[in-house]
């Protein structure tokens, strides 16, 4: 069957992708950066901009760069919100942190990479720098990596085939063949692990939280700086594992 073009997709689309621009930049972006990084015309990409700055999506500063808006807060709050999983888990994750004494995140899909939705601080000293929102790569992270494990095998090899596997640490595994390696590796297990492949100095360990069909909904990470990592690791991925297990049980899987 023939599938109908929805009306305004493509000004929608359009309009979604200079908003990720924007919010991708460490530096907020001019005109000229924008116009640089997308393939739009100048008079396009004005009219993108003039309709995103009128919805409050993002703002113009008296330096003529774009920031995100103030309406995204409150959207994304709600969006946190709307996250049953995140309330569901939330007591689990609390005590999976406490058993552990590291910092644990919980993870969703989005498109093609993790983005953190709930995040748990270890109570010492030094800490991960991620926040709620941060997002990572499937290759770099162990939420990414016990994710694909958890999806059915055809599916996470299409994933891995589209993935850029670009370096973000000299750890970061770039080869796709490894990067199957290690989620076959984790399939068998039942976890991932990161090994400063993310972020230099953290090890993290990984595992799928599981919906009623079986299928992986979220993934949680139990991070820990390479120099209080205790030689046995059982004392990480075991309570992890325990963890999203309960915490499946509770969605059906």
């Amino acid at each position: 069957m023939e599938q109908r073009a929805i009306p305004g997709a493509q000004s929608f689309s359009r309009s979604m992708a200079v908003l990720q621009l924007v919010a991708d930049n460490s530096e907020a972006p001019t005109v000229g950066d924008l116009t640089r990084r997308s393939d739009l015309t100048r008079p396009t990409l004005y009219r993108i901009l003039a309709a995103l700055e009128a919805e409050g999506l993002i703002r113009q500063g008296l330096d003529k760069r774009y920031r995100l808006g103030s309406r995204l807060i409150g959207l994304a709050h709600r969006a946190l919100a709307q996250q049953d999983i995140r309330s569901s888990a939330r007591d689990a994750l609390s005590a999976l942190r406490d058993e552990t004494g590291e910092t644990v995140h919980l993870a969703v899909r989005m498109r093609d990479e993790m983005v953190y939705i709930e995040k748990m601080e270890s109570a010492e000293l030094v800490r991960m720098a991620s926040t709620v929102g941060t997002r990572v790569p499937f290759h770099t992270s162990s939420v990414g990596k016990a994710f694909l494990a958890a999806l059915p095998e055809p599916e996470a090899e299409a994933l891995i085939d589209r993935l850029d596997l670009s370096a973000v640490t000299d750890r970061t595994v770039t080869d796709a063949r490894r990067l199957r390696e290690r989620v076959g590796a984790a399939r068998r297990l039942g976890y991932s692990s990161d090994e400063e492949e993310n972020e230099t100095g953290i090890v993290c360990f990984g595992a799928a939280i599981r919906d009623s069909t079986g299928l992986p909904v979220a993934s949680v990470s139990v991070s820990v700086p390479t120099f209080r990592l205790k030689e046995d690791r059982g004392i990480y991925w075991r309570p992890l594992l325990t963890t999203c297990a309960s915490i499946s049980e509770q969605l059906g899987g």
